[in-house]
């Protein structure tokens, strides 16, 4: 070895024991460089295995503790109360604490009993916020008999992603568990200066970017229409409380469909705005880096006045100052009060991947009604389809991927998340092979698998592309003279948890929002039927080819009935207005 030519240069090779310790010496430090390369990785992921073995022990500990503090000294009147406060829709809670019939450790109290059922029947709360009851207190001391702040006393839920002073924001991984944050998410921090409280932080996928809501840390989260499916991700809890009513709003984020994919799948409303008009500051975004992908922050809420209540709350100059770079823009009721006719296009199949039968069936229902209302409706055609499928993950993907394989090195993945992780590890070399042998199989397949940056150049150029593609979506808008457009929220309803890592495809469906950055909201609209199931069967209908992506989600997708079916709203950026505008006429039509 070199070593063994350097160090005779400064010993005598007469002198044995001498020459015998070196090399001694020498194989030591060789054997212990091997072992250290070698199973360092295993320590690591023993370390990780602990972590998450003290953090579960911690987290049950903390249920037990309020499961015995809520459940004790019950008597008629707390649980009539309880009762009451929990049948209140968002307005009438409002309207209740603003008027002191309830107070804020009242509600409180109401919604800590509600979102620790739930989530025993879910899995979707990560952690209670214990010092939610003093500031719940605080709030009554402060003001009582006074005027009060818009959201006095409202208890909300907090996805796992959004930094809070003293607790971890995990996102599902090992490796950043025990590690609590310094400081408040500007949102949160905002909403409770308004007299918010939240009270409970909620799960997400490992590392975020996928929509089975389900980690190593916290476990799977279930729908709560049906707990063996998704409620989507990477916002699958706070959708999944609030939809089986243990919150009273939610908030998240979306990078690809992060709010909206979790709405249609819970069966309730949330819109992403456009990017510069609502940001926040202090979060783990999924993807730091990303290339021109608008990431969106907002609200879930069960209609659309609460989101539109919330929005107008949030979009003024204090928090304006409070997350640089928004657009200083407030909202505007009086556009969303218009009664004007607009001209609305609509598509269910965006030209990458047709929408199931019940995610169509529920876009056509809505265009008639429209119809009906007097609107003007116009098909419209995704232009490029899958050119812009290949800039959507190369802008989700700019590096290749590595920084969610280190995210994910040494921790032990997640059941319904390894075929994803696996895919992740595939040389882009090999990709490119697969690309062609996947696209006589399946054309989508064969598109995901050779959309990769392969060095600078193409990242530029892809930049490039970006900027060329918005322009040629908004040139085909302004050409028919659109106002607005109706489209599947999501390709498929709710799926078993196992199926998620294969499906990709489907967030096409969401992302391609993100990539223009317009705003886009999703409605809740009706449920799969028993005719939505049989027509599965004939899924893609006059398809008679083979694909295996068809395929799959025949399976994943059956037996879907009674769960929950939305559509989605598009605008133009900044338009945000118009949207909520156009979500409130569909929700009213559709009741």
């Amino acid at each position: 070895m070199f070593t063994d030519g350097f160090l005779a240069l400064l010993y005598n090779e007469d002198d044995s024991r001498v020459w015998a310790l070196v090399k001694c010496c020498n194989a030591a430090f060789w054997l212990v460089a091997v072992c250290y390369w070698t199973f360092k990785p295993w320590g690591l992921v023993n370390i990780h295995r602990e972590v998450v073995k003290n953090k579960r022990k911690l987290r049950q500990k903390q249920f037990d503790s309020m499961t015995a503090e809520l459940n004790s000294n019950v008597d008629s009147t707390l649980s009539k109360k309880r009762e009451t406060i929990l049948a209140m829709s968002f307005t009438d809670l409002r309207n209740a604490l603003q008027k002191e019939d309830y107070s804020a450790s009242e509600a409180l109290d109401a919604y800590r009993f509600k979102a620790l059922q739930v989530q025993m029947e879910i899995n979707c709360v990560t952690e209670f916020v214990v010092e939610a009851v003093q500031w719940a207190s605080d709030l009554d001391a402060k003001y009582k008999g006074k005027s009060k702040p818009a959201l006095f006393g409202i208890p909300f839920s907090v996805k796992e992603n959004y930094y809070m002073k003293g607790y971890d924001c995990t996102v599902g991984l090992a490796k950043r568990s025990m590690q609590p944050m310094t400081s408040d998410n500007s949102f949160v921090a905002f909403l409770r200066s308004q007299g918010g409280v939240p009270f409970v932080r909620t799960n997400v996928p490992q590392a975020l970017i996928s929509f089975v809501c389900s980690n190593t840390v916290y476990g799977t989260t279930g729908n709560p229409f049906n707990k063996e499916r998704t409620p989507g991700g990477s916002s699958g809890g706070e959708a999944a409380l609030l939809a089986a009513d243990g919150s009273a709003f939610g908030i998240g984020s979306d990078l690809a469909g992060s709010l909206r994919i979790p709405a249609a799948m819970c069966g309730i409303v949330t819109i992403k705005p456009t990017a510069a008009r609502l940001r926040a500051e202090g979060a783990a975004t999924g993807m730091p880096g990303r290339g021109r992908l608008g990431l969106g922050y907002g609200f879930f809420t069960k209609t659309v006045d609460e989101q539109i209540f919330l929005l107008e709350t949030t979009l003024t100059p204090d928090y304006f100052d409070r997350s640089l770079g928004m657009a200083p823009l407030p909202l505007m009721k009086k556009e969303i009060e218009s009664k004007s006719k607009l001209r609305i296009g609509y598509f269910t199949d965006d030209g990458f991947l047709p929408a199931t039968p019940g995610c169509a069936r529920v876009v056509t229902e809505t265009v008639r009604k429209l119809e009906d209302a007097g609107h003007v409706l116009i098909p419209f055609n995704v232009p490029q389809p899958e050119a812009a499928l290949k800039l959507l993950l190369k802008c989700l993907f700019p590096d290749g991927g590595q920084f969610l394989r280190d995210s994910y090195a040494h921790e032990d993945v997640d059941q319904h998340l390894k075929q994803f992780v696996t895919m992740l590890k595939v040389p882009n070399v090999i990709r490119k092979m697969m690309s062609y042998l996947l696209l006589p199989l399946c054309r989508q397949m064969g598109i995901m698998s050779g959309a990769y940056v392969s060095d600078l150049n193409d990242l530029r150029l892809t930049q490039e592309a970006v900027d060329a593609y918005i322009f040629e979506f908004g040139a085909q808008w302004k050409e028919l003279e659109l106002d607005a457009l109706v489209c599947p929220a999501f390709a498929i309803p709710p799926v078993p948890h196992h199926y998620p890592s294969q499906l990709g495809a489907c967030a096409f469906s969401t992302g391609l929002f993100n990539l223009l950055d317009y705003p886009a909201g999703v409605v809740p609209v009706g449920h799969v039927t028993d005719e939505d199931d049989a027509a599965l069967q004939s899924f893609p209908e006059g398809f008679n080819g083979t694909n295996l992506l068809y395929a799959l989600i025949k399976k994943a997708a059956a037996k879907s009935r009674g769960l929950p079916l939305a559509v989605q709203i598009v605008t133009l950026p900044f338009r945000e207005e118009l949207c909520l505008r156009l979500m409130k006429e569909v929700e009213t039509l559709t009741k």
